[in-house]
């Protein structure tokens, strides 16, 4: 069938207005005519002439037969964004069905330069209309303004958009006008559809409210499929489920249109217009999942219903097809009545309207003239009681529907669109089924499940949450490939997430008493969702938790306690009263998961305290200590200070000192002390320590002033290869000082390549250009470690030793044929020097390295040294 004239760009609710508006143009029945325009007096009406020029709309009525010109009339006054519009403007007469007429004036925004108003109304399109006619014999020589406006301009959000709209329609010899709006979320189906209608009464020349408009257009009704519904004897068994959901209805007598598919006999869907509501609508929503192969049909309701009349005719509609059907006899006069529509082929849509068009007259009611015999009474109401899809599946109970999910090809997608639809039992039944189905199956089973509120959700995704997770496969090794993802554990934890804190207490249960992998996978999401439960919930866990499942757990409680959703809990924790109430291992895991926030928390001092002054304290404690003391040190904390200085100078475990320097780092206060465990006798101590004492100083911590002097002596004379190298780091990252370049010259004789390399870092850094003879020896012996003549090719960048550049530049040159790891690794260093020094004729010096014959590695290389910002002064 041919497409709808409303199918293309229905969505802009501008352009569907524009269109009925312009139809006005074919469906009235007097063409458009040069001002001024006179229409001639008709039966109970007077004359009207109307002209539009530079100064406005001037209109005048005349009761004399004589002829009647505008000239002496009325100005009609419009609003400043209209008068630039009237230059286009045109005259539209209009004969209504009694003989009475009007003047529909229509000023396009397209039809006028751009200014005010098509600034005010956008880019193009919409027009301003009024519809202006004369009063009736005897009632005054005013001329009537029955309604002006925008039409064809929306407004509101996308999916809400709202335009007024007027529509001029064939009745009898005549037209008749309505005026309405078109509405983005009320639509047949995707066809626009005036809502809300206002008709001229010929009668009054006013505006009746309530008029009925037939939405969809002319040729398709016609092109329409043909069905006659059948009548059956007795009801029919309703189906298990209900796949049409009422979205939308064009009126309704108490706004109860979502009861034309509630599955109840007793209510019904009225239209709420005068007359026999031709063109009145219910859209109701369906899955295109689901071949509908008919509709049940129930016209009158148990309810009584005033002025209840039954359709003789209606239109089914979707998105692509339309249907009419026709009722063999008058419904209302059949009590219980239900009737069959067997559609010529099954259908496939997301959305079914169901559009009235002729009905049968109540008794007593008159016949409506010009109706097609249609009622006219103004309390007839046209109704539909129920209206119910025919598909495959009618007959089959939820758990059948359940079974069906196997597989997941269409049948069965079919299955989970209609069980998704279907309420309670349905969700019920999915649950019950759902570990019997596989794993396609189980996916369209969850999906029914989503639909149900998190009180019914939650039960059943942490159980899967759990049962997943303690099937995983157990964790690789860090290098292995990361498993793939489990899809159902994964859609537990999106809806678990999802319902957030609803989900708290099933997750507390598993926490409490699952199996390892489940309480470690329950933590994690109630530590995410409900911060605030989670912190008790996982203390209490820890208690009895040992190896991995405590430190999954510390963290996940580590992960609640830095939300600040949980801030009143975790002080609450912290009370001395609360904490004591713990065991031991719980108190700290709580002071260790609180990391830096602990010194924030009102109460973890002496939280701190209490567990740091018990006497005897054994080396787990003290050790796991060390990290609180340090966060409430740097909080200022004097106590914890002094007990990290205790712990870094007397504790008499190499661990607890070795714990202590690393934690201290941070605490600039301690660095004297640090100072103090670089000669620790314990070789862990002292690489602990000056590994602090160099993040100390690259953090811009002042460090004592003997600290060159301590460290200096460290790389001169430790036995460690690894201390000697850690002094030299920590020499570089401290600020320049002769004493210090010394020593790290020194190191360059040392015999281990590691500690050259990171004394010749300290020279680069400092820039110590007073010992780049030194550094150059270095970059030159040919018999000196690949990477210790790399790094000192990279401090003599950094101190832009300009004369070393043409050996950079043969170095780099060998790496585009290389041979082997040194020419690579040498190249790769004078690139990055080059880029330091950038000499002026660096690009020329690297033009080889940028031809297509050079390793992409090497040319990207190149290409960042020509780029890199200079960082010496020529």
């Amino acid at each position: 069938m041919r497409r709808s004239p409303f199918r293309s760009g229905w969505r802009r609710v501008g352009a569907a207005a524009g269109w009925i508006a312009a139809s006005s143009a074919l469906l009235g029945n007097a063409a458009a005519q040069v001002a001024p325009v006179v229409l001639p007096r008709a039966a109970g009406q007077q004359a009207l002439a109307v002209r539009i020029d530079a100064g406005g709309i001037t209109a005048r009525a005349c009761p004399a037969a004589a002829a009647c010109a505008p000239d002496g009339g009325k100005v009609l006054a419009v609003a400043p964004e209209v008068a630039p519009l009237l230059g286009g403007a045109r005259v539209v007469p209009v004969t209504l069905a009694d003989g009475k007429r009007l003047a529909k004036i229509e000023a396009p925004v397209a039809a006028t330069p751009a200014g005010a108003a098509a600034t005010a109304l956008g880019a193009g399109g919409g027009s301003w209309v009024m519809l202006l006619a004369a009063p009736l014999v005897g009632k005054g020589t005013e001329p009537i303004v029955l309604w002006s406006g925008w039409t064809g301009v929306s407004t509101g959000e996308h999916g809400e958009g709202r335009s007024d709209a007027v529509v001029v329609e064939p009745l009898g010899s005549g037209s008749r006008v309505l005026v309405g709006q078109l509405r983005d979320d009320v639509t047949i189906c995707g066809r626009p559809a005036l809502v809300g209608a206002s008709e001229v009464d010929p009668r009054t020349m006013t505006l009746l409210k309530g008029a009925s408009f037939q939405n969809l257009p002319l040729e398709e009704r016609r092109a329409a499929s043909k069905v006659a519904a059948e009548r059956r004897e007795a009801d029919a068994a309703a189906p298990a489920f209900r796949l049409l959901r009422p979205t939308a209805a064009s009126s309704a007598v108490g706004k109860r249109f979502a009861e034309i598919a509630d599955g109840d006999p007793k209510t019904a869907w009225s239209e709420g217009k005068v007359g026999a509501g031709r063109g009145e609508f219910v859209s109701l929503s369906s899955a295109d999942e689901v071949g509908i192969t008919g509709l049940g049909l129930r016209i009158k309701p148990t309810e009584v219903v005033e002025g209840g009349a039954a359709p003789r005719t209606l239109f089914v509609a979707t998105p692509e097809r339309l249907f009419q059907v026709s009722l063999p006899e008058d419904a209302w006069l059949k009590e219980t009545a239900g009737y069959e529509v067997k559609l010529p082929e099954e259908i496939r849509a997301s959305c079914i309207a169901v559009v009235l068009d002729d009905a049968y007259a109540p008794r007593g009611a008159p016949a409506g003239a010009g109706d097609r015999g249609a009622p006219s009474a103004p309390e007839v109401r046209v109704t539909i009681a129920e209206i119910t899809a025919r598909t495959a599946f009618d007959g089959q109970g939820p758990a059948a529907l359940v079974g069906a999910l196997a597989g997941g090809g269409e049948r069965a997608r079919a299955a989970a669109a209609l069980l998704a639809r279907s309420g309670p039992e349905a969700v019920e039944a999915a649950i019950a089924g759902y570990d019997k189905l596989d794993p396609a199956g189980r996916q369209l089973a969850a999906g029914v499940i989503d639909t149900a509120p998190c009180a019914v959700q939650i039960p059943f995704f942490t159980a899967r949450l759990a049962s997943g997770a303690a099937a995983a496969p157990p964790r690789r090794a860090s290098r292995a490939a990361p498993p793939e993802p489990d899809p159902e554990l994964h859609h537990a934890r999106d809806r678990i997430r999802r319902c957030g804190r609803a989900a708290a207490p099933a997750l507390a249960e598993i926490v409490k008493g699952g199996a390892a992998a489940a309480r470690v996978a329950a933590a994690r999401e109630l530590a995410l969702v409900a911060p605030a439960e989670a912190i008790p919930a996982l203390l209490d866990a820890l208690a009895g938790a040992r190896g991995a499942t405590r430190r999954e757990l510390r963290a996940a409680l580590a992960l609640a306690a830095r939300s600040e959703r949980a801030a009143d809990v975790v002080e609450e924790e912290v009370q001395l009263d609360r904490l004591r109430a713990r065991p031991e291992e719980a108190q700290l895991d709580l002071l260790r998961a609180l990391g830096p926030s602990l010194g924030r928390v009102k109460g973890g001092g002496a939280a701190f305290q209490a567990l740091a002054s018990a006497a005897s304290a054994p080396f787990e404690r003290r050790y796991l200590l060390q990290a609180p003391a340090a966060a409430l040190a740097r909080a200022g904390e004097a106590p914890a200070e002094a007990y990290l200085r205790a712990s870094l100078r007397k504790d008499a475990d190499a661990h607890v000192r070795l714990r202590a320097a690393e934690v201290a780092a941070d605490v600039p206060a301690l660095a004297p002390d640090l100072l103090a465990a670089a000669s620790d006798p314990e070789v862990r101590v002292r690489e602990a320590a000056i590994v602090a004492l160099s993040r100390a100083a690259s953090a811009g911590a002042k460090l004592p002033a003997g600290a060159p002097a301590a460290l200096a002596a460290r790389l001169a004379s430790d036995p460690w290869t690894f201390i000697r190298g850690s002094a030299a780091l920590a020499i570089g990252a401290m600020p320049a000082a002769p004493a210090g370049d010394r020593a790290l010259v020194g190191a360059l004789a040392d015999s281990s390549p590691e500690v050259r390399r990171s004394a010749l870092d300290g020279l680069g850094a400092h820039r110590a250009v007073a010992h780049i003879e030194a550094v150059r020896d270095r970059a030159e012996d040919k018999e000196e470690d690949v990477e210790v003549r790399a790094r000192a090719i990279l401090a003599l960048g950094a101190m832009c030793d300009a004369s070393s550049v043409d050996l950079w530049t043969r170095l780099a040159l060998r790496a585009k044929a290389p041979m082997g790891e040194r020419d690579q690794r040498l190249g790769s260093a004078a690139l990055a020097a080059l880029g330091a020094v950038h000499p002026a004729d660096l690009p020329a010096r690297l033009k080889p390295l940028l031809d297509k014959d050079t390793p992409h590695g090497l040319r990207e290389t190149a290409r960042a040294a020509l780029s890199a910002a200079p960082q010496c002064r020529r």
